[in-house]
């Protein structure tokens, strides 16, 4: 709900609340909105403060993904309402609530339960741009395909994506230079649950990079997974541990520094993934880490982390960190990269690291309990 349209509609919904930064709330609403292909899955914990302290709730529910926005904010609301129902009984304004329930209408539950389409989502997108000078012209073509089932005993995703940056330069006196970059994947993914806490499944993908020097590479890497907390209380924390393990096939475009055309090799990866969602904010890390069992010495250790604390109740502190350590840049291709492949980044470069680093704050002030709606020139 951190879009100011989702907030914006909640506030309309439920005029009679008075919805406050965090720090003065008497209850912590902390929404999550997974927007699965087949529906979009809702989890609202709600956990009290000061005088509600100890009384905590969690409400799951899932709407489908063809429901208009307005709709769903008025389920949201409604859902919410209920929520706090119990909350509201402990205050003055206790004395004053009822409830009401609306007839079902007629064949409800069985239209609600009829999908023609058994939970599938299909998606298909096409982008393209170009721009261009006298003596210079970019363009960039992009396509990609997914399809998506997720239900709570499995998750399944097959996609395809294809992608090619073009570049000229003309330097004059009948001299020039061309830039062709190109990519593309096809990826599968099955799930299936196994309790709470574990989950099994496997990963396939067959992809083509020009500038990693790769013609084809096929990969097929079934693992397991296991969550310290149960899967159910991920809105707020979660520790994943994953691991993986298969095999890939490789062709080059062109001889690596291996001396390598093409190569099988077996390997196996840990993904150690930690996320909380707090009052005062939240905070991930992740821990990578990848090596070929058929050549040990061929591995990529990454560490990412993020944080979004609040200081005080205007002011939020936010970064992120992330650190590769390289050592398996085994499809480089042999021999000195030209001057006019490093600077168009046609090839890639030998490296032992990468990393990147971001940090900021952001302030708001003003009247921030306002809960007044105003739509008008909203676009």
């Amino acid at each position: 709900m951190s879009h100011p349209d989702d907030l914006a509609a909640l506030k309309a919904e439920m005029p009679f609340l008075t919805i406050v930064d965090a720090g003065e709330q008497d209850v912590t609403v902390n929404v999550a909105r997974i927007v699965a292909p087949d529906w979009t899955t809702w989890t609202m914990v709600l956990t009290g403060r000061g005088t509600f302290r100890g009384l905590n709730r969690t409400i799951s529910f899932a709407l489908p993904p063809s429901m208009p926005p307005a709709d769903a904010a008025r389920d949201v609301a409604q859902r919410l309402k209920l929520g706090l129902a119990e909350y509201a009984l402990q205050t003055p304004a206790g004395a004053s609530m009822d409830l009401a329930i609306a007839p079902a209408p007629e064949n409800a539950s069985a239209a609600s339960q009829h999908d023609p389409w058994n939970a599938w989502v299909y998606r298909l997108s096409l982008d393209s741009n170009g721009h261009g000078e006298q003596s210079t012209f970019n363009g960039y073509y992009e396509t990609t395909f997914s399809a998506n089932r997720t239900t709570a005993n499995w998750k399944m995703r097959v996609s395809a994506y294809s992608s090619l940056s073009e570049s000229r330069f003309d330097l004059g006196d009948g001299e020039d230079i061309n830039s062709r970059v190109s990519n593309w994947s096809a990826d599968s993914l099955f799930v299936k649950s196994l309790g709470r806490r574990l989950s099994a499944g496997f990963t396939g993908q067959v992809y083509h990079s020009s500038y990693s020097n790769e013609r084809r590479v096929a990969k097929l890497m079934p693992g397991v997974e296991f969550d310290v907390f149960p899967y159910s209380e991920s809105t707020k924390r979660s520790l994943t541990l994953q691991y993986t393990v298969g095999s890939a096939y490789r062709e080059y475009e062109r001889l690596t520094i291996d001396d390598k055309l093409q190569e099988t090799d077996t390997e196996h990866a840990v993904n150690v993934s930690l996320g909380l969602q707090q009052p005062w904010g939240q905070a991930g890390a992740r821990l990578m880490f990848n090596q070929q069992l058929t050549a040990l010495d061929r591995t990529r250790v990454t560490v990412l982390g993020n944080t979004n604390f609040r200081l005080t109740r205007s002011l939020s502190l936010n970064g992120a960190v992330s650190f590769s350590r390289i050592r398996d840049q085994f499809s480089l291709e042999k021999g000195d990269a030209t001057e006019d492949e490093v600077l168009l980044r046609q090839r890639q470069l030998a490296t032992g690291h990468r990393y990147t680093a971001s940090i900021g704050v952001s302030f708001a002030f003003g009247a921030l309990n306002n809960a007044t709606v105003n739509p008008r020139f909203s676009n």
